[in-house]
């Protein structure tokens, strides 16, 4: 075929297409071997990609050198060889080009024709379409991970009430499966007809209002019975603005309500007790310090009545701002710290009169898990008490004949005033009696729990049943020892013979759940019986565990050694080491010290009064303690106590 000749009618024909079309000359070679093809004829589609050359008689890979990189020219030889047509796509980049092209070449005789089309913007399409897909199944799967691994439950509605989506959560409580439940509608799926009544109207209103609805609705659960649930509908809103489903999420807060309860029943006895106590007592809440609760006590000594419930106490008293007990106030509030002092001087308005009164006073912190949330304040009126002991003091010197009077005077305030101290000591009984009522109807429920479940407990459920009875009892003795030891004189106390494994071993149980989140590990055995106080002991060790778990290194689980070696002169020695952050060296003698902090309190909570109290306790009993550690290592803590106090007592 002689195209050279009607090469005006081929380019009239090729330069009319919208695909690039190359003639290309198969070389004649004895051989059989082709390496390359001679450029007979471009069309101007193709001219635009490579501008004007003068490409006739050319090689097609010196006009195109990467169609030998890109494979393209291979594929041509295989067509010049075999006769067979070939379609294929392939990404070309070179001479200015970065484009994907579709080409098809085919045999004439000793010519090859080459059509070239670019198909960038489709393969690209295909490409972000790819993309596209491969995101959203990765959203989905994301989604679903979300969705089937969250306690809550989690559906979708179509607008004729039908569930088209539910968790993982939802179809366990249901007990079916999606199968089963997707597609059908609320009495399908087991709801009671007010039930489903109930949330059909609901999305109707979600539908029409476009606004989410919550409420909070009681239902059987299959495992677990009767629960408690918070839910909440919101509008799923297409593009046009109009409501195309509407999805939910369903909490059960079933335990959240029986604690509210619970802690409302407790805060209503707690009230009841206020009002009934004589001693003028007060309730502060919140960081504003608002009047939560008076007693008429208290009401009459400070001269106001219960409208002055629920406003800030400064607001009431503004005579107390800046005032030296009114920073105390602020320190028991801030720190925990509890306050006492006897005779404290107050100017204050009782009967619309600025005037000073001295008053006996108590400020004890409230906390709720572990948070300060107020205090409570008892005050007892001493004016009178000191203002006669002041007479007295003053006119002593000149009236020595009026002294006997005056003793017995100040003899019956005494007396008065140990009325006033016994009425705080009834207080402390009564406290300690209202402690001990929500621990007592603990262990009982449970009992009854225990008894009303008795042949469907697992091994498991059992065991938690008997730790709930074995925190319980140390509830109860805890209360005991705490109100016994604030009781009886210090001095004339009896000392016990306190086993340091049982200490050890209680503190383990009452530690349980900081110890596993931490996966932290006390070690210790064969410690001592020692004489002494069982409550300061436990307290001594309790803070040294405690301490050792706040100050844990990040990452690393803690390990807590104890261990003791008594030596023959009636002493023993023991150690208390850990794996924590340590600290320097050079602070040994200072973490000892009342509110002494060595790291900053946004990274670890405390007062700074554990180790300090830790030091009294071993005082109290006769021996010492000392503290050594290496910075990101580790502390030790070394104690040595007597084994029995000199005269049984402390």
């Amino acid at each position: 075929m002689d195209i050279t000749h009607n090469k005006a009618l081929f380019k009239t024909v090729f330069d009319s297409a919208f695909n690039g079309i190359a003639v290309l000359q198969i070389p004649n070679n004895e051989k059989g071997d082709i390496e390359d093809f001679t450029i007979l004829l471009f069309n101007s589609y193709t001219l635009k990609w490579i501008g004007d050359v003068d490409y006739l008689g050319k090689r097609y890979s010196e006009v195109f050198p990467m169609v030998r990189e890109a494979g393209i020219l291979q594929k041509f030889i295989e067509v010049a060889k075999t006769g067979n047509t070939a379609s294929f796509e392939s990404y070309y980049t070179g001479e200015g080009l970065k484009h994907w092209f579709h080409f098809t070449a085919v045999k004439q005789d000793n010519v090859l024709v080459v059509t070239t089309h670019d198909i960038t913007q489709q393969k690209q399409a295909e490409i972000s379409l790819k993309n596209g897909l491969e995101d959203a199944e990765k959203q989905k799967r994301l989604y679903h991970s979300i969705t089937n691994n969250t306690p809550d439950l989690v559906y979708v509605f179509d607008l004729d009430y039908r569930f088209t989506y539910a968790n993982k959560a939802l179809l366990t409580m249901w007990g079916k499966s999606a199968e089963d439940a997707i597609g059908r509608g609320l009495r399908e799926n087991g709801y009671e007809e007010w039930h489903a009544l109930m949330h059909e109207r609901e999305i109707d209103e979600v539908v029409a209002t476009k606004r989410s609805i919550r409420g909070t609705v009681s239902f059987p659960h299959a495992e677990l019975g009767r629960r408690i649930y918070d839910y909440i509908l919101v509008p799923v809103v297409n593009k046009a603005g109009e409501v195309e489903a509407v999805a939910g999420t369903t909490r059960d807060i079933t335990e959240i309500k029986r604690s509210e309860d619970l802690l409302q029943q407790s805060h209503t006895r707690f009230r009841g007790m206020i009002d009934q106590t004589p001693a003028p007592t007060l309730i502060l809440m919140g960081d504003n310090l608002v009047v939560e609760q008076i007693n008429q006590s208290m009401l009459r000594m400070i001269g106001h009545t219960e409208e002055i419930i629920g406003m800030p106490f400064l607001t009431v008293m503004p005579e107390l701002a800046g005032s030296y007990i009114w920073n105390e106030v602020l320190k028991v509030y801030n720190e925990g710290t509890p306050f006492d002092q006897q005779e404290v001087l107050v100017t204050h308005k009782r009967t619309g009169e600025m005037k000073d009164y001295y008053y006996n006073i108590a400020y004890r912190p409230l906390r709720e898990e572990g948070k300060i949330i107020g205090m409570i304040q008892v005050a007892i009126d001493v004016t009178e008490q000191v203002q006669a002991r002041k007479k007295i003091e003053e006119s002593e010197a000149r009236y020595r004949i009026l002294s006997a009077s005056l003793e017995l005077q100040v003899a019956e305030r005494t007396r008065e005033l140990q009325r006033s101290n016994e009425d705080l000591q009834q207080f402390a009984h009564v406290a300690s009696h209202d402690l001990k009522e929500p621990v007592r109807k603990i262990k009982t429920f449970t009992g009854r729990l225990q008894q009303r479940l008795e042949d469907k407990l697992d091994d498991e459920s059992s065991r938690f049943i008997e730790r709930i009875n074995v925190a319980t009892d140390r509830m109860f003795t805890m209360i005991d020892g705490v109100l016994s030891y604030s009781t009886t004189n210090a001095v004339n106390q009896k000392a016990e013979l306190v086993n340091l494994n049982e200490v050890v071993n209680n503190i383990q149980v009452d530690l349980e759940i900081a110890l596993q989140s931490k996966a932290g590990v006390i070690a210790h055995e064969n410690l001592p019986t020692v004489e002494g106080a069982p409550v300061l002991l436990y307290q001594l060790f309790y803070n040294l565990v405690n301490n050792s778990l706040k100050f844990a290194r990040p990452g690393i689980p803690p390990i807590i050694n104890i261990s003791s070696e008594i030596h023959g002169d009636g002493t023993v020695r023991i150690l208390v080491a850990d794996n924590g952050i340590g600290f320097d060296p050079h602070h040994a003698s200072r973490i000892f010290e009342t509110f002494t902090r060595l790291n900053p309190k946004d990274q670890f909570e405390g007062t700074g009064l554990g180790l300090s109290l830790c030091k009294k306790i071993i005082e109290r009993h006769g021996g010492t303690i000392e503290a050594t550690a290496i910075l990101n290592q580790g502390a030790q803590f070394i104690i040595n106590i007597p084994l029995q106090q000199s005269d049984g007592r402390m």
